[in-house]
C-alpha cells in the first residue's frame, strides 16, 4: 500500500509540474497596462546599403502588442514598413536592408522613423541617414537612368500625341527616370514597342540566365495614367530552340506576359516557368518544343497596346530585370 501511495504522490506532483507551463497568452498581456519600458533606438545613425550594411531597431514594451515601424525618405518620399507583434523589437524582427514597401525607392537622404502601437496613442520617433543606395541582386536589362540603351531597338507607330521617351516627372519608381509610352492610334492596337536583344546585353547569350526556368523571374515596375484603363503592356520572350541564332515564329517557342497596370507604381514579377504562349491575347499551344528554356532566350519584346477605338493611351515602366530564386526586392 505504501508503494501505491508513493506512486500516486509522484503522479499528482508530476501533473502539477506540467500545469505550470502556460497554455495561452499571459494574463498580463491580456489585461496589463501598456507602457514603453525601453524607448526606440536605431542601431546606427548612418547606413550604407551599397556596401551591404544593414540597420535594425530596438524597443521594449510591457505587454505583447502589435507594432509598426514606418521609415520615410525626406527627399524621395519612399516608405518602408516593418510590422510585428511582440514585447520587444530587436534585430530578429526589425532588420532593414534598404528595400521599400511603397515606391519610390530610397535615395541618398535623411529618413524619419516612426514607431506606433495598435490602439495606443504613443508614437516614438528617430532618424537615420542613408549614405549608400541598395544594390539590386538582379540582371538589370534597363532602368532608364541613362536613357534608352543604344543597343535596344525602339519602334513608334504613326499616330497623334505619341510619347515614347524618358521622363522624370514625379512620382518616381526606381531611381530618377523611367520610360513613358503614350499616344492615339485609331487604326491599330500597337502603339509602339521596344526590342531587347540578348546578344546586345554584355555580349551574353540568353542574358546570362540559367537553364532552370523555375528559378528565373522577370520583373518590372509599371503604372497607367490616372483615369485611364485602356493600356496593355505585352512582354514577349522569344527562344532560339534550335540554336541557329534566329527566332522562327513557325516552330520556336514564344512565351508572354500581359500586364494591365493600375494608377500607382507596382512591381510585377513572374516566374519564367509560369509564362504562357499567347495568340491575340488568348492562351495557345507553344510552337516550339514547349519547354521553358531561359538560357535559350534570344530577345524580349515590349509591346504597348490599346484598343484603337478607346482614344488616348498612356503607361509608364521602369526597372526591367531578371532575378534568380526570388522576385526583385527593390
Amino acid at each position: 500500500m505504501r508503494y501505491l501511495v508513493f506512486g500516486l504522490t509522484l503522479l499528482v506532483f508530476g501533473g502539477c509540474q506540467r500545469d505550470l507551463e502556460p497554455a495561452g497568452p499571459l494574463l498580463s498581456d491580456l489585461y496589463g497596462n501598456f507602457r514603453v519600458l525601453e524607448p526606440l533606438t536605431v542601431s546606427a545613425t548612418q547606413v550604407n546599403f551599397e556596401t551591404g550594411e544593414q540597420v535594425h531597431f530596438s524597443a521594449r514594451m510591457s505587454i505583447l502588442i502589435d507594432w509598426q515601424i514606418e521609415i520615410t525618405g525626406r527627399t524621395s518620399g519612399a516608405v518602408k514598413r516593418i510590422t510585428g507583434k511582440s514585447r520587444s523589437i530587436e534585430l530578429t524582427n526589425s532588420r532593414w536592408l534598404g528595400e521599400t514597401t511603397q515606391f519610390p525607392t530610397f535615395g541618398l537622404e535623411s529618413c524619419d522613423v516612426m514607431l506606433t502601437f495598435k490602439d495606443q496613442t504613443d508614437t516614438l520617433r528617430s532618424t537615420i541617414e542613408v549614405t549608400g543606395k541598395r544594390v539590386l541582386d538582379a540582371i538589370v536589362l534597363d532602368n532608364f537612368e541613362t536613357g534608352i540603351s543604344g543597343t535596344w531597338v525602339p519602334f513608334v507607330q504613326t499616330g497623334a500625341e505619341m510619347k515614347f521617351r524618358i521622363d522624370s516627372t514625379p512620382p518616381l519608381a526606381e531611381g530618377k527616370q523611367y520610360y513613358k509610352m503614350g499616344g492615339t492610334v485609331n487604326w491599330d492596337w500597337l502603339k509602339g514597342m521596344l526590342t531587347l536583344n540578348a546578344a546586345a546585353y554584355n555580349s551574353t547569350a540568353g542574358f546570362g540566365l540559367p537553364n532552370n526556368a523555375a528559378s528565373v523571374y522577370f520583373n518590372g515596375i509599371y503604372r497607367q495614367r490616372a483615369n485611364l484603363n485602356n493600356g496593355i503592356i505585352l512582354l514577349q520572350f522569344r527562344e532560339d530552340d534550335n540554336g541557329d541564332g534566329t527566332f522562327n515564329q513557325a516552330n520556336e517557342d514564344m512565351w508572354a506576359i500581359e500586364i494591365r497596370p493600375g494608377a500607382i507604381w507596382e512591381l510585377k514579377s513572374t516566374r519564367y516557368v509560369d509564362l504562357v504562349a499567347l495568340e491575340n491575347g488568348a492562351p495557345s499551344a507553344p510552337k516550339g518544343n514547349g519547354v521553358h528554356e531561359p538560357h535559350k532566350l534570344l530577345r524580349v519584346d515590349m509591346l504597348f497596346l490599346g484598343n484603337p477605338t478607346s482614344g488616348y493611351t498612356e503607361c509608364d515602366m521602369d526597372l526591367l530585370a531578371f532575378s534568380i530564386n526570388q522576385p526583385v526586392q527593390p
